[in-house]
Parts: structure tokens; sequence; C-alpha cells
């Protein structure tokens, strides 16, 4: 049987969703061809290939490309950012001609694209972020990793210091604003309770919800919109609604660690299931080879 081929473009770096995607296309068995910065169509033997699929890279200038007129396979844009580079996205997809958008949050943004959109969420890098290792033998006992603008994250910073403020002399906490790739897998990978929260007026998915519980921990995290389409409160992480809640469920789950290991298990558990990277290239493969 040939082997599937398909086209990336994206300006790519070591710790974004379209590496992960990539990765994981390899792992089912695609071949990818990577373009990080230009590709004329008219040079490519467009034939070899199921897809072109383009992601969002904001940390790097977008591919730019010549003759994309020429392109007969489906066009695929992946953005995984919301209100913040909607302008932007809104243009790239018609730059690319697409002809499906991926949105892995904010689907209520859907109406302004071109084309159809649909829910592609984040998902479990698990060649870096899976660590089963037990609650109870983690050194550090919370764990908040992310920005700390005052511009963006008001809230976040603030919770941060009531954590501070309660817990520090009884527990060891572990704050960090810039962390990546292995050195982040290898801080949740220490911590029985990862805090995530979203930004001040941008309630969306991130990263860090898969990463925390993909590497074992107990995610306490604020409720976003689709969240729920994915995980369950109480069964795979816990969501708080207030600061004064997350202190209390803090305190709850440390004292707890029996029970807060049974849900951080199941979070687990369910990501490997269901919600890995692997998981996401099969069900877009599908999709390609159902004509979109």
């Amino acid at each position: 049987m040939e082997q599937k081929k398909l086209l990336m473009c994206y300006g790519k770096t070591s710790f974004t969703p379209g590496r992960y995607l990539e990765d994981a296309f390899r792992n089912i068995g695609v071949k990818v061809d990577v373009f990080t910065s230009f590709i004329d169509f008219s040079q490519i033997a467009l034939d070899e290939y199921i897809a072109v699929l383009f992601i969002e890279s904001p940390s790097l200038p977008p591919v730019r490309v010549k003759q994309i007129n020429l392109v007969n396979i489906p066009k695929i844009f992946f953005i995984n950012h919301g209100e913040n580079r909607l302008t932007t996205n809104i243009q790239l997809a018609h730059y690319y001609q697409a002809d499906l958008v991926l949105m892995a949050h904010s689907l209520h943004l859907a109406k302004h694209f071109p084309v159809p959109a649909e829910f592609f969420p984040f998902a479990m890098a698990k060649d870096i972020f899976n660590n089963p290792a037990l609650l109870q033998n983690r050194p550090v006992d919370i764990t908040s990793i992310g920005t700390l603008d005052p511009a963006l994250y008001k809230n976040r910073i603030q919770a941060i210091e009531k954590i501070k403020e309660k817990f520090h002399a009884d527990y060891r906490l572990s704050f960090h604003k810039r962390v990546f790739l292995h050195d982040l897998a290898k801080a949740y990978g220490e911590s029985k309770l990862v805090i995530n929260h979203a930004a001040d007026n941008i309630k969306s998915l991130n990263l860090r919800i898969f990463e925390g519980i993909g590497c074992g921990s107990l995610l306490l995290t604020d409720e976003v919109p689709k969240l729920d389409t994915l995980l369950e409160d109480g069964k795979h992480l816990v969501l708080f609604d207030s600061d004064q809640d997350l202190l209390e469920k803090i305190e709850y789950y440390l004292t707890h660690v029996d029970e807060a290991q049974i849900i951080a298990t199941a979070g687990y558990q369910h990501l490997l299931k269901h919600h890995t990277y692997e998981h996401r290239a099969k069900a877009l493969l599908n999709r390609i080879e159902k004509g979109l």
C-alpha cells in the first residue's frame, strides 16, 4: 500500500501544536513534507499528496505561498488563537484559499471565516507530556506556569498571590513565567496539583489543560467553553469558580491525596484513550479521505 503524504506549511518551533501534530501524523504512518517560510505550488507534485495543512504560527512570519490557485487538493487552515488574532487569521484564511478552518477553541468566531470552521481542540503530546508517577511521590505540591502580564492576567496574578499567602508555610510551591517543552513536562510531572487560570477576557481552552493532565497531575482550572465536551469535572479534573473556591479545593485535595489520585489517573487515562495528537491526526485524515 502506498504511503499517504501530507504537506504542512507553518513556522515551525519545538513547542507548538503544529509540531505536535506533525509528529503525530508521522507516528500513524503518514509521510509529512514541511515548508516553514515559502512554498511555490508550481514546483510541487500535488498529485502525491492528500492535502495541504496550514497552521497558525504567531511567533514566526506566516508561510508565503505562490501559485496557490494550482492546488486541487484540500487546503486546511488550523488556528489556535481567538479574538486576539481574529483579523490576521481571517486574512490568512483568504490568503491560503482554505477549504476548511480548524479551530482549537473560540467556536463563537466561526461565523467570521469565509469557509466552514470546525472544532479541532488541542491534545496530549504523549511523547513529551506523559507521566503516570503517583502523586504521593511528587516533591512539589502546587505548580502554576504561565504568563503574568497584568494587562491580560490580573485574575491569575491575584489567585497566585492568594495561594502563596495561604499555603507557602506548609507546602512546596512552584511558580514560573516561561518554561517550555521537557522542562515544562518535568515541572508538571513533579507536582501534585497544577493550577490553570485562563486570561481575564478571553476564556478558551489552552495547552496547559492537556499538558498538566498528561503529566499525571490533578488539574484545577476555571471553566472555559467546550471544556465539558472533552473532560468531566470531578472525574478527569476539578473546576473552580472563584479564588475562595480554588483555595478550598487546593486544601481539600492536598489533604485527600488519595481522592486527588483517582481523578488525576482518570484524566490521564482518558487523554491517552481519546485525546492525543495521534487521535487528532487520525480524525483529520479520516475527514480528508471523506472529501471534507
